[in-house]
């Protein structure tokens, strides 16, 4: 019988677990948890999400800018939070459009299925819908939903996924980060969009709003698996100071 001394976390292979079975080896109960540990059982599989709107509504303050030349600022604009009373920072390049405070629910996540959060390390992935876009090598690239690079996304002050501590646990993802700012409240629009009259509307009070899906990832042996998305959008709050920043799913 071949004693195979195997690294923490190191993927066992198809030979070497055959190997443990071979005429007249006698497994061990450690090589046959290695064998069963090393395939996923079905109902690891049935993993999802189930999502809603807080009931608590959070709110926080934020001074606006756009960048006074668009096409050359690398960021066409900057939402900062800050403290009512506070003079708006100086920003080089931006100009000041806009600051009040920002209503918003966060979101209710409850995991699905038989998952262990030390085991399986879950997270929660964010797409962004976004439009049809010109690459810079001349190719198309297709309008769809797409996960940011942390980089990117941190540049807007949002986040494309949030470890998950708990099988029920509040997410804040900060709305108003996926949304593009304008002096007027009611004609933001989402961030990286293109302005098209109409456009990104939502019900008849012709609310501003945003789309995203919301997927969970888990680990299982080293590969990660993503269950199916749930698709949401995000609808700006109006005018009034007490309307939140929502969520609609789909």
């Amino acid at each position: 019988m071949k004693n195979i001394m195997k690294e923490k976390n190191k993927l066992t292979t198809r030979e070497e677990l055959r190997s443990f079975f071979e005429t007249g080896d006698y497994p061990t109960e450690n090589q046959f948890a290695e064998l069963i540990n090393s395939y996923a059982h079905l109902n690891e599989f049935n993993f999802g999400l189930s999502i809603r709107p807080s009931g608590h509504t959070s709110s926080k303050y934020y001074d606006f800018y756009k960048a006074d030349n668009v096409m050359n600022s690398g960021a066409g604009h900057k939402i900062i939070e800050n403290s009512s009373g506070n003079i708006p920072a100086k920003i080089d390049g931006y100009s000041h459009i806009l600051s009040r405070t920002v209503y918003y629910k966060c979101l209710d996540i409850k995991l699905i299925g038989e998952i262990d959060i030390e085991k399986h390390k879950p997270k929660i992935i964010i797409e962004r819908y976004k439009q049809r876009k010109k690459m810079p090598s001349g190719a198309l690239k297709p309008a769809g939903f797409y996960q940011e690079k942390m980089s990117d996304a941190a540049l807007w002050n949002r986040k494309s996924e949030y470890v998950i501590e708990a099988n029920e646990t509040v997410i804040d993802i900060d709305p108003i980060h996926y949304f593009r700012p304008a002096a007027n409240f009611k004609e933001f629009l989402p961030s990286g969009s293109i302005s098209r009259p109409g456009s990104f509307k939502y019900s008849k009070y012709r609310k501003p709003f945003t789309v995203i899906q919301v997927i969970l990832e888990i680990n299982i042996n080293g590969t990660a698996y993503r269950s199916r998305p749930v698709g949401m959008k995000i609808i700006l709050g109006s005018s009034g100071e007490n309307d939140a920043v929502n969520f609609a799913f789909n």
